[in-house]
């Protein structure tokens, strides 16, 4: 079976990559070539299982997949590299049980969970601010609960760098509307926690144009 493109792994992962990652797991696991790609390399995977128990055989299935996957499907991974600036790479939700249910995903080896990924391609304050507004976009619909704010995490991404930004809202105290605060997840450097959008623009825009002329 003949596997997508490059540039048609790049056209259905990158809509859905600035609003929702499982949605990209989604896209990419129900591709007929990675069915068929699954249904084959589980298949020789749980062989491995059964000669050898527990974790050591579970992570040895697992790399014998990723071996496969990255001789298999060569343009798959190009693509996410590219598409997330070289940010991202194509993982395994290994399920070493039942291994046709495993599902292939864009990881960032972050400590968090990465709901969605933004490509910042102008040093701008308005394209910081547009990232921010796509990250905002999935936030949970509805009011957050009394001490429990709607949150959502963000990897926003520039040659090659990327800071998570985390949106949280929460319900006032007087219970009339919601107020939004940023925090920053610059890699292994502290959080910058509760900053207005002002400041995240701005903290933000210097952290990944600090090299750059603003255009």
């Amino acid at each position: 079976m003949t596997s997508p493109t490059k540039k048609e792994w790049k056209a259905r992962i990158k809509p859905p990559l600035s609003t929702s990652l499982p949605a990209v797991s989604e896209t990419i696991t129900q591709t007929e070539a990675v069915q068929s790609w699954l249904r084959e390399a589980s298949t020789t995977a749980a062989e491995d299982l059964g000669q050898m128990q527990g974790m050591q055989g579970e992570m040895r299935g697992y790399t014998r997949m990723m071996d496969a996957l990255e001789e298999a499907l060569p343009e798959l991974i190009a693509a996410v590299n590219e598409l997330t600036d070289r940010c991202g790479n194509v993982d395994l939700n290994w399920r070493p049980h039942r291994p046709t249910l495993s599902r292939l995903c864009v990881s960032f080896d972050r400590e968090y969970t990465v709901t969605l990924f933004v490509r910042l391609d102008a040093c701008t304050d308005e394209a910081v601010q547009a990232a921010l507004d796509t990250i905002a976009d999935a936030l949970p619909p509805g009011d957050p609960f009394p001490n429990r704010p709607n949150t959502v995490t963000g990897l926003v991404a520039r040659d090659g760098q990327g800071i998570g930004v985390r949106l949280n809202e929460r319900l006032r105290e007087n219970g009339s509307g919601t107020t939004r605060s940023v925090t920053l997840l610059p890699g292994h450097r502290q959080p910058q926690e509760d900053l207005s959008r002002t400041e995240a623009v701005r903290q933000l825009r210097r952290a990944l144009c600090a090299d750059a002329v603003a255009e």
